[in-house]
């Protein structure tokens, strides 16, 4: 028999996060397809939760949260965390300004949107749940504004954080 320490640790995690990020579209389709679009918010609580734990990660692991740069690596390392080494992209830091950009340009969202035949627009409102969330716990000072997403047919996903108005 096949123990869980013979298999090697990447397998498990690239396993553990496939599930995981199945998890929400076997709830929409177990629910929300069979009972309606009323039960769509429960979807995006769900997200908006798993956003929440992203400050005390961070600050479990020492992350520095003091600006938008901080916030963008922070945001981007721990959603990896989470989601999974599929979730590929780069932080890109304005000169300038106190703003960061998060260029995603792998989603494990779209990809488990796409393997259960689903149109992966149903992910664009649990990902902005999740992501307004986690800036918000990371630093409450920050928002998230969204630039561009894979969920809708472009390249690739932009998410600018900067501090709120």
């Amino acid at each position: 028999m096949t123990k869980i320490e013979q298999i090697p640790a990447e397998l498990r995690w690239s396993i553990a996060t496939r599930a995981a990020t199945a998890m929400p579209f076997a709830y929409h389709r177990a629910v929300v397809e069979r009972y309606g679009d009323g039960f769509e918010e429960s979807v995006q609580a769900i997200w908006r939760e798993a956003g929440k734990e992203q400050g005390a990660l961070a600050r479990g692991f020492a992350m520095p949260l003091k600006n938008a740069a901080d916030v963008a690596e922070a945001y981007s390392t721990i959603s990896t965390l989470l989601l999974g080494p599929e979730l590929q992209g780069e932080v890109k830091v304005a000169k300038d300004r106190d703003c960061a950009e998060i260029v995603v340009t792998s989603c494990p969202m779209c990809s488990r949107a796409a393997e259960m035949g689903m149109d992966s627009r149903a992910t664009c409102a649990s990902c902005r749940a999740y992501g307004g969330a986690a800036v918000g716990s990371l630093n409450p000072e920050y928002g998230v504004a969204y630039r561009s997403g894979m969920c809708v047919g472009d390249e690739e996903c932009r998410i600018r954080i900067e501090p709120k108005a």
